[in-house]
């Protein structure tokens, strides 16, 4: 069996205690060490400092909210991220909440199920070393990323009901 510890540490605390928590899981013997994404250090960044300092433990985002950020944007950042830890990531995105998204980031959360799958049909090839070729609803993006040393990372999504379960069946490589 392996277990992975959840540390909210990128909310409250320094970088460098991230970086002690994660030293501090992988010598206890955690197969994994996740975080969110909310309001303190940006996840990903914070990861990318613990996968250059913690050597074996593998690393994951749950999640990061994909309403802020474009499709593209994320998987530059998270392959960037996954060259640094040595192919240790695992990227976990979410739609987040209402509250957060409208009242707090001013955008609005609506057509959930196209805005997972179009972001999905974007994020997943550019995650594989393939280019995005995309033409949907919400996203029209055509362009590939080269990045030496980077190698393919799964894709987990926060879904709860039917039709997101769905979406991340097909288009990711489970749930969180």
């Amino acid at each position: 069996m392996r277990i992975g510890v959840f540390n909210q540490t990128v909310n409250d605390g320094t970088i460098d205690e991230v970086v002690e928590h994660a030293r501090r899981a992988e010598a206890d013997g955690f197969a994994s060490f996740w975080t969110s994404h909310i309001f303190g250090h940006d996840a990903l960044t914070a990861l990318a400092v613990v996968g250059r300092e913690v050597p074996r433990i593998e690393l994951g985002t749950s999640v990061v909210p994909t309403f802020p950020r474009h499709p593209a944007a994320l998987a530059q950042q998270a392959v960037t991220v996954n060259a640094i830890a040595g192919g240790r990531l695992c990227l976990g995105i979410g739609l987040s909440h209402k509250v957060v998204i409208e009242s707090m980031y001013g955008l609005r959360l609506e057509r959930a199920v196209r805005h997972l799958t179009e972001y999905l049909d974007v994020l997943r090839p550019l995650s594989e070393d393939r280019p995005a070729a995309v033409d949907g609803e919400l996203y029209r993006v055509h362009l590939a990323l080269s990045a030496k040393g980077a190698s393919p990372f799964p894709i987990v999504v926060a879904a709860l009901g039917p039709q997101l379960l769905r979406v991340a069946g097909e288009r990711a490589d489970g749930t969180v």
